[in-house]
């Protein structure tokens, strides 16, 4: 049955890959889309949604923006849905987060990952006035929970957690609290899906450019300037220290895996409305940072790029190339040298592995989609 969706971070690289599948499935889309100058907020959710893949014009014109922001208020984001829509709103996805960790940017990340959840939790509670709110789907990540948790994450919301690697952690394990507060309140029907390191396929051309492909990003730019500063010289030898422990598993999950997880468990009958349902969407298989490292260092055309635990540093102070990079990457740092393993039991009560089963993301894959990501620099150049 169609329904009407109304989305936030539409234009991120989760949130387009859901819009086009909402569309593709024959849903209305609201999607909130900031006004940038230059742009209309047409195009910009148009260009976002069709990387994805083409769709057709009849299934287009059900794409619907609406202008704002999550830092709006709910009353101010009500008032913009209806200009463009009066109907009922059937589920509210809420995508948009800032991925910011420096301690000062606390205010903004608050204010957007936090607050902005308050709205968008405020908002399903009035859109439909006096007739049921939408179901409230809020996408937080795999990674909230700290250092706490590690062996293995639970498909929970502990109290009193301590110990976050960032405050964008800290932000979204408050997000998943105030949601569930909301249904413990009576007053939504609330699904939480966690996904962790999202990656492509190797048949998407969507570009994102944090998580994973930060790295990637920050490595190629490190063989970039030793090129152009040896010239002649370089013969792809970068001899970098990188932080991360190779036996460490890094969680990648493919996009349409995470996508396929989370449609699948909105429609499922079986959820317990009267509960906060929330769900781990990892890689039960993951590569190692040492499977990576083998692919990126292959992608790059590059040797002497070498992971190494934080006591050689203390052995060996960083040179300044590996003082920048390392710090370049320091959000992702974490994640390559701790053992962080999840649980995946309800995740497979309603989603067992002959429905979707776990991603293979082997050498060969992370080539591919290495390649695929690498491509947009060979376009610029």
């Amino acid at each position: 049955m169609a329904k009407t969706i109304f989305i936030t971070g539409a234009t991120g690289y989760v949130g387009c890959h859901l819009a086009h599948r909402f569309l593709a499935d024959g849903h209305t889309v609201l999607a909130l889309v900031r006004p940038k100058k230059g742009n209309s907020v047409q195009a910009r959710i148009e260009t976002a949604v069709t990387q994805v893949g083409p769709l057709p014009p009849e299934t287009l014109a059900n794409l619907i923006p609406i202008p704002g922001t999550v830092e709006d208020s709910a009353e101010s984001l009500a008032s913009s849905i209806r200009a463009q829509f009066s109907g009922p709103i059937d589920e509210l996805w809420h995508s948009a987060a800032i991925f910011n960790f420096k301690e000062r940017e606390r205010p903004l990340v608050e204010a957007t990952n936090i607050e902005g959840t308050r709205h968008q939790l405020d908002l399903a509670c009035q859109i439909n006035a006096a007739n049921t709110p939408p179901r409230f789907f809020y996408i937080s990540t795999a990674y909230c929970l700290g250092s706490q948790f590690n062996d293995p994450v639970p498909e929970r919301i502990p109290g009193n957690i301590t110990g976050f690697r960032s405050i964008y952690e800290w932000s979204k394990y408050s997000a998943e609290r105030l949601v569930d507060q909301y249904q413990q309140d009576g007053r939504l029907e609330a699904t939480i899906f966690r996904p962790s390191i999202v990656i492509g396929t190797p048949e998407t051309a969507v570009l994102c450019n944090s998580g994973y492909y930060q790295v990637l990003t920050e490595c190629r730019r490190l063989r970039t300037v030793l090129e152009r500063s040896q010239g002649s010289q370089f013969n792809g030898n970068v001899q970098t220290r990188l932080l991360g422990n190779p036996h460490t598993p890094l969680n990648l999950v493919p996009i349409d895996f995470v996508v396929d997880g989370m449609v699948y468990l909105a429609h499922c009958t079986q959820l317990d409305a009267q509960q906060t349902n929330l769900f781990n969407i990892v890689n039960e298989q993951p590569p190692t940072i040492q499977e990576v490292h083998q692919a990126l260092v292959r992608s790059l055309n590059m040797s002497g790029l070498k992971l190494v635990q934080s006591e050689q540093f203390e052995v060996e102070s960083m040179n300044p190339i590996e003082k920048k990079i390392n710090r370049r990457i320091a959000f992702q740092a974490p994640y390559m040298h701790e053992q962080i393993h999840f649980a995946t039991d309800r995740f497979r009560q309603y989603v067992p592995q002959s429905i979707l089963p776990s991603p293979n993301v082997d050498l060969a894959y992370i080539d591919q989609v290495n390649a695929i990501f690498l491509s947009q620099f060979d376009e610029d150049s």
